[in-house]
């Protein structure tokens, strides 16, 4: 069998990428080319171009999408106030002498009353599945803490390791709310946010909620914290007073 000539297949392979660049049909207006031609932009109007289209499909496909979801609820609320709300006779909607579905005042209330305990009984079980799926334990080194609402929502920040910087990967903001899940959320200035002292600390916190390193801008954008809901601190022990002196996150005693 005849050895495959390298120079040969690599003409055939640039070959064929030529071709499939050709026959690709271009679907851009031509002005933008145009333009990007005679600014001397070497492409770069033609990129932003190709990344605003496609942002522009994506947005349009979710749109849509949640246009579809709109009109797949309210149909279905539509539904569900048509099944709660008029009388049924053998199955079917019992009409009155004016041809019109008669409206149960009693069957409408006692419905109701099921589907509500019925949403509500799914938020408790979607909740408990998020709580249960996203929990975690961990040793957080605290730097600092702020009120952001009275009662109701608190934030610290800290490291799960040494040194400590919020602008590190190992720095992590938490948020405390209220909540009355949990009986130590119902007052959680007193029973949480308290346990977290002013100076640095090492505490060992219990929360959920979901976490991506790689996401870090988008958390703090958001404002998107892991919620913490029990918080047991203590001081630097030597080792750990060390590391963060050497590192220059707390000053020493002496200087």
């Amino acid at each position: 069998m005849p050895e495959k000539d390298p120079l040969l297949e690599r003409a055939r392979k640039l070959e064929a990428s030529t071709s499939e660049r050709a026959n690709r049909v271009d679907t851009r207006p031509a002005w933008v080319g145009g333009l990007d031609r005679s600014l001397k932009l070497k492409g770069a109007l033609l990129k932003t171009y190709d990344l605003f289209a496609f942002i522009l499909s994506k947005l349009v496909k979710a749109l849509l999408s949640l246009w579809w979801l709109v009109r797949k609820l309210f149909s279905f609320i539509g539904n569900a106030f048509h099944w709660a709300a008029y009388e049924r006779e053998d199955g079917e909607v019992k009409l009155g002498d004016n041809g019109k579905p008669v409206f149960s005042g009693k069957r409408f209330g006692i419905r109701f009353t099921g589907m509500a305990v019925a949403a509500w009984l799914l938020h408790v079980a979607l909740s408990a599945a998020y709580f249960y799926s996203t929990s975690f334990e961990e040793l957080v080194y605290t730097t600092g803490k702020q009120e952001i609402e009275t009662g109701e929502l608190y934030q610290f920040t800290g490291c799960t390791s040494l040194p400590c910087s919020t602008a590190l990967d190992n720095g992590k903001f938490y948020q405390i709310t209220e909540s009355w899940y949990f009986p130590y959320l119902v007052y959680p200035e007193e029973n949480v946010f308290a346990n977290i002292p002013q100076q640095d600390a090492a505490c060992f916190v219990k929360g959920y909620g979901l976490y991506f390193r790689r996401l870090k801008f988008l958390h703090r954008g958001l404002q998107w914290y892991q919620n913490v809901y029990s918080v047991a601190c203590r001081p630097y022990t030597d080792a750990e007073k060390k590391q963060a002196v050497e590192s220059g996150q707390v000053r020493s005693v002496d200087q």
